[in-house]
């Protein structure tokens, strides 16, 4: 969310008793038909593009989870759409990143425009030109950071971490940069904190060895997606 007030973001609305959830019954369906979709498309676009082959029911099943978790807390929002496209890109990123510990770097271009055309198209729809503007920088900022910490962090990792993690930031930060700095912050350091834990239980539970490789994009992907979702407001105000 930006606001004409610099100090108004996401950030400020944290906390679940400060949101009413509902959205009427159609576009809860619209939304269940539309994730289903766009479930049988990930599957379809990781086969054909990239040769990986995903589990169609566990793509449609993520896609309309997290489509009706977004939906349901953006409610009649413009930025409804950019938030769907969003979750549903993430969750084929995300498969793709676990098949091939690659994010695929074609995906996340087509995506980052899709994104930042929907976004503006949202802004304008919200707020008009002066919305627009305050959405132009707060998600320039957010992809900015999100990349740069990303960057630093794969500099420090000698390796470990792979180049299109950051990429990946960047991408991230694009959409958490509607909350301002700390949201992007927020965002990242949840999906490391996810993946600690991923790794954790790897170790303890499936006796893995604490060198294992796995893919974290899923985790960064999930960490952004549950800070939006925490954070988000029923409607945004431009």
């Amino acid at each position: 969310m930006i606001s004409a007030a610099p100090s108004t973001a996401l950030s400020t609305t944290m906390g679940v008793d400060t949101v009413t959830f509902g959205v009427d019954a159609v576009t809860l369906a619209a939304v269940v038909l539309g994730g289903a979709a766009a479930g049988i498309v990930a599957a379809r676009c990781a086969q054909r593009c990239y040769g990986v082959r995903l589990h169609r029911a566990a793509a449609i099943a993520s896609c309309v989870a997290v489509g009706v978790a977004l939906v349901v807390r953006a409610g009649s929002s413009a930025y409804a759409a950019p938030l769907l496209a969003f979750g549903w890109a993430g969750v084929v990123i995300s498969g793709i990143d676990l098949r091939t510990h690659l994010i695929p770097t074609r995906l996340l271009r087509a995506t980052t425009a899709l994104a930042i055309g929907l976004l503006c198209v949202a802004a304008a729809a919200e707020g008009g030109l002066a919305g627009l503007g305050s959405t132009a920088v707060a998600t320039s900022i957010g992809g900015i950071f999100g990349w740069g910490l990303m960057h630093m962090i794969w500099r420090a990792s000698r390796g470990s971490l792979g180049y299109g993690d950051v990429r990946l930031g960047g991408y991230l930060g694009l959409h958490l940069g509607l909350g301002g700095i700390m949201t992007v912050l927020a965002g990242l350091l949840a999906g490391f904190a996810l993946a600690a834990l991923v790794g954790a239980i790897g170790i303890v539970a499936l006796g893995r060895s604490t060198d294992h490789r796995f893919a974290l994009g899923p985790s960064l992907v999930a960490g952004a997606l549950a800070v939006i979702w925490w954070s988000m407001p029923t409607g945004f105000s431009v």
